[in-house]
């Protein structure tokens, strides 16, 4: 039996888990080969499934989501025990040149996730919202900034990339920070007008119940986290068709429609990034990789 671990942010996981294990089903029934897709819980006291694997030399056939579960593999793991793919799944031009292709071809990118700033437009006029991420440390700010829990994923890396990008000015910005609650929660506290300003996934951060907020597109950049598929060598050719699904337009449209960039040069933006000139916080996999090493250790 093939085995896939799915760890993915929680509005698209149950939706994920769903799509694959459908595809696995078609995929045993066509190849012969049982696939089992095992979620990662959404719970922070529990340690990762795919480091527990890792540890004990049981390394799963797949890995499907954040590429933030790699950061904390010893040198060399990658290398001993996935599998380099070159050339077989698509990525857009866009991301491309953004860099997102990982030239040892081990990091399969299926869908770039922004995250995103926004503004109550009731407090704050276009004028006198933030221009950039550097702004967020002005003392202006302290008591009116609101992020999830300091343990979500998207609280994770945005202070993870804070702390390395702008370390002069990441105690001021941590002073003017609340973490508190689930994205929504910080949707809903600056929609209410509780808060000026949010950030958390752009999924939630696009849209709000009383339509008292408005997204900021920073001068320096959108932090981001990329969502991988990445192979064991163990893994049988036959689980890569489980990757191509990744890049079908079932999958990449589902996730267009959440607010994230698809990796499918067959599927387009959506209008929110077609209106902006879009410029995504990103430098290399092993910046990404070695940041987020950094924050867990």
């Amino acid at each position: 039996m093939a085995r896939v671990i799915l760890h993915c942010p929680l509005n698209i996981s149950r939706t994920m888990e769903d799509l694959l294990k459908k595809r696995a089903q078609e995929l045993e029934e066509t190849n012969g080969i049982p696939i089992a897709v095992e979620m990662q819980p959404h719970r922070p006291t529990e340690e990762g499934i795919f480091q527990t694997y890792a540890e004990g030399g049981d390394i799963p056939d797949a890995m499907i989501g954040h590429v933030n579960d790699f950061a904390e593999l010893p040198a060399g793991f990658l290398q001993e025990h996935f599998r380099a793919i070159p050339e077989r799944f698509p990525l857009r031009k866009e991301l491309r040149e953004a860099g997102f292709e990982d030239k040892e071809a081990y990091f399969h990118p299926f869908v770039v996730i922004p995250f995103a700033m926004f503004y109550n437009t009731r407090l704050l006029t276009e004028a006198e919202a933030p221009k950039a991420w550097t702004d967020l440390s002005d003392d202006h700010w302290q008591g009116k900034i609101r992020m999830p829990d300091d343990y979500r994923v998207v609280s994770k890396v945005i202070c993870s990339f804070m702390q390395s990008n702008y370390p002069e000015d990441y105690e001021a910005f941590q002073r003017n920070v609340t973490h508190s609650g689930a994205p929504i929660d910080v949707v809903n506290a600056v929609d209410e007008g509780s808060y000026s300003i949010g950030i958390t996934n752009i999924a939630f951060a696009r849209v709000s119940r009383y339509k008292n907020t408005r997204l900021i597109w920073p001068e320096d950049g959108i932090f981001c986290m990329p969502q991988v598929v990445v192979f064991s060598k163990r893994a049988p050719d036959e689980l890569l068709e489980l990757g191509d699904y990744l890049y079908s337009d079932e999958v990449q449209q589902y996730l267009a429609k959440q607010a994230f960039i698809p990796a499918s040069p067959h599927v387009p933006l959506i209008a929110l990034y077609r209106d902006h000139l879009i410029r995504l916080n990103w430098e290399s996999w092993e910046h990404y990789l070695e940041v987020v090493r950094k924050s867990v250790n």
